[in-house]
């Protein structure tokens, strides 16, 4: 079976959701009305924050596609979540990184990307927009992300503790 992209965002959007009401956070999904944002919640000590839902279905699943719009416009009360379903053959892992986080990490990886690496040709990469949120470090990868991503990655696995402050 193959799912749809759209039925992908949404199982991760409603089960980050499901995360939240079990925190005991007031949750709303904007089903498509809001840009930028896919949940808006509400914290146990009244703070209102504002997430972006990045779901991917297959568990082996190393980068989460952006726009190049990612790389601008962080806010304090605003995160991703980066949703890896797994397939739903087991408990789907998911990270919380502030906004500010990801626009600094996408801009810069973009910026060594298009413009100091080369293609194999020597030529430089196209710049179509597309950015991405990698969650290894590998080939492809090595020298966008720092040095100790792979550790910082483990600070924002499932940490609901940073919404709640």
């Amino acid at each position: 079976m193959t799912l749809q992209k759209q039925n992908i965002c949404n199982a991760g959007e409603y089960y980050f959701a499901s995360i939240l009401s079990a925190q005991n956070f007031t949750v709303t999904i904007t089903l498509g009305r809001a840009e930028k944002y896919d949940i808006l919640a509400v914290n146990e000590k009244g703070k209102t924050i504002k997430i972006s839902v990045k779901s991917r279905y297959k568990e082996a699943v190393k980068r989460f596609p952006l726009k190049e719009s990612d790389e601008t416009n962080g806010a304090d009360d605003f995160f991703y979540v980066f949703v890896r379903l797994n397939e739903f053959k087991k408990e789907p892992d998911f990270w919380i990184v502030p906004s500010k986080r990801v626009n600094e990490l996408t801009h810069h990886a973009s910026h060594i990307y298009f413009d100091i690496k080369k293609r194999k040709d020597g030529k430089r990469h196209k710049d179509t927009g597309i950015r991405n949120f990698w969650l290894v470090i590998n080939k492809t990868s090595k020298g966008l992300f720092p040095k100790n991503w792979e550790n910082e990655l483990k600070t924002y696995h499932k940490n609901i503790s940073q919404l709640t402050r």
